[in-house]
């Protein structure tokens, strides 16, 4: 999440479309009095940010009262320790955060991908984060992980609630991945900032999909079929097709 108020814009960040590395290219614009929320560390993306001139994590940190849950609470009362606002804060939730009219005033983007291309990406990033530690059982093929995904975290696979209120998307641009080169050059441009908003050559969260193969050779009929339903609305409302960007 981003809060730029400098520059008066709110990056929403979604869950497999380079929200990282998009992060780091528009937090060039950003400077001490917004917010830009952590990246990881252990994965060597704050270091990447720092290569690539950017900046933060800044103003990050949870205000008092908007502490939510016995872990939030005694982790305050007994370390002293503020929670933070973490990576996919939804747009709900920064509405809340900026205030009303504050959501209508900035501009609001996010980015979107073909929910196909982005369900295999989600599989391989889990499948690799697993295999780094010792296990005894195998990660689940790409079916089971779909079922899995659609019975306990489908918001791991629709990234719907992220920029939709009350079902209806509330940011005022969506960018295709697919595209988002070109399309946060003309987010620079509509905005007038000066800083480059250029993606990293290094991608933040990349390397773990191996060979490039086109998902329609991946996916089983009930996979694709799993993934358009829990996928639906960014489908219907997007526009997305099957095999088009595969």
């Amino acid at each position: 999440m981003i809060i730029c108020h400098s520059h008066r814009f709110i990056f929403v960040k979604t869950r497999k479309t380079a929200g990282s590395s998009a992060e780091i290219a528009l937090s060039r614009a950003c400077g001490p009095g917004d917010c830009v929320t952590r990246l990881s560390e252990d994965r060597g993306e704050e270091a990447l940010r720092q290569q690539e001139s950017g900046f933060g994590p800044a103003n990050h940190h949870k205000p008092l009262l908007a502490h939510r849950g016995l872990k939030e609470w005694k982790r305050l009362l007994l370390r002293g320790q503020r929670a933070e606002y973490g990576y996919h804060t939804t747009a709900a939730e920064i509405r809340t955060i900026v205030g009303h009219q504050c959501w209508r005033d900035y501009f609001t983007f996010t980015i979107e991908r073909d929910p196909w291309d982005r369900a295999l990406s989600r599989y391989f990033w889990q499948k690799q984060r697993w295999e780094e530690k010792p296990r005894d059982s195998e990660f689940p093929g790409i079916s089971d992980y779909l079922v899995w995904l659609e019975t306990h975290k489908p918001h791991w696979l629709s990234n719907w609630g992220h920029y939709a209120i009350s079902d209806t998307v509330a940011v005022d641009r969506i960018l295709r991945y697919e595209n988002l080169s070109a399309e946060l050059e003309e987010v620079r441009q509509h905005l007038g900032v000066e800083a480059s908003f250029k993606l990293p050559e290094k991608r933040a969260k990349g390397g773990f999909r191996p060979r490039r193969q086109p998902y329609t050779e991946l996916l089983s009929d009930a996979d694709r079929e799993r993934i358009a339903r829990v996928c639906r609305r960014e489908i219907e409302t997007l526009g997305y097709q099957y095999g088009e960007l595969a």
